[in-house]
């Protein structure tokens, strides 16, 4: 069989690999596969059945590190984004994370994960400290009732993992307080330009990606490039989405306060800057030196990145993984 889902396999590949991808299947349907959640994830139709198979094991690493060191609830905090942060740290460093059998949070299915690394760890902190800042990117006024209700169960409920969080990796929780009064100060100022809304998601986002590199100064460079990028990005699509949301509240927007005609121009704007910051993302990407897992994270660098920004197949996202 040759050409599955774009891994061309020998014969004896083919052999070996397809109960696995049967069980993929079986898995997903069954609910134990956790779900891929935020923009950072693979691009399906053209990921190996090796690749998925890691992106799987550290995905549910990163949710068990969460379970065993933050509890329970903080499972639900779980975004792509931070299985990117684990891929990614691991891969640079080429740190080879070790694979055993235990049981997924929340099921009483036991699957391959990986186990602890720095990466997994790391990831883990960021997902909770990222989780808990966000709660507090909305006013309680701005809410409808119910909403406020989950805010405040949210609150209850994570705030034990969050001071943990904080005692593990205090520097990680300057860089969001620091991001969250910057972007006070561009609320404040109701800015215009495009560069300087985003500064302060943008800045965020690469020191965070920048802690990821190796000792080298080039490289760290280059992943606070890449982080300040994907922040830019990530502010984009947001407040584009929000657009009418935060008109009809009189939140401040950078697209509204830019006078744009509708949540469509709003859009097709944001989508057409993304592109363009996803383009610069991929020319400093391709001179990192990527020890391990290249071809997974080129296809969420460079396929997944851009699928996110503008679909690159309608329905791609559903994919179910039934064999051609």
């Amino acid at each position: 069989m040759e050409n599955l889902h774009s891994y061309r396999c020998t014969a004896e590949q083919n052999r070996l690999y397809l109960p696995y991808y049967h069980d993929l299947c079986s898995l997903w349907r069954k609910g134990t596969v956790p779900p891929m959640k935020g923009r950072m994830k693979p691009y399906l139709p053209e990921l190996t059945i090796r690749d998925y198979n890691i992106y799987l094991q550290y995905l549910r690493g990163v949710r068990r590190q969460l379970y065993t060191e933050f509890g329970w609830y903080s499972c639900h905090l779980l975004r792509s984004n931070g299985v990117l942060f684990a891929i990614l740290s691991d891969s640079l460093a080429g740190r080879q994370a070790t694979c055993q059998r235990k049981r997924v949070p929340g099921t009483l299915a036991w699957r391959r994960l990986m186990c602890q690394t720095q990466g997994i760890r790391l990831a883990a902190q960021v997902e909770v400290l990222l989780g808990w800042h966000n709660l507090q990117d909305r006013k309680y006024s701005e809410l409808r009732p119910l909403k406020r209700l989950c805010r405040a169960v949210d609150r209850l409920l994570l705030r034990r993992a969050y001071e943990r969080a904080v005692q593990e990796n205090p520097a990680l929780e300057r860089l969001f307080v620091q991001e969250r009064d910057q972007a006070v100060v561009q609320m404040n100022l109701s800015a215009k330009n495009y560069s300087l809304a985003a500064e302060p998601m943008s800045n965020i986002y690469g020191a965070l990606y920048s802690t990821l590199a190796t000792d080298d100064p080039s490289q760290r460079k280059s992943m606070r490039y890449i982080g300040s990028s994907i922040g830019r990005i990530f502010y984009l699509l947001d407040k584009a989405e929000r657009f009418e949301m935060d008109k009809s509240s009189g939140r401040y927007n950078v697209f509204v306060v830019n006078d744009l005609r509708g949540q469509a121009a709003a859009v097709e704007n944001a989508r057409r800057q993304a592109l363009a910051a996803a383009n610069d993302l991929i020319r400093v990407y391709s001179m990192l030196d990527i020890k391990l897992n290249r071809g997974l994270l080129d296809n969420i660098m460079l396929l997944g990145l851009h699928h996110a920004v503008e679909p690159l197949e309608a329905g791609a996202e559903r994919e179910n993984w039934e064999i051609p």
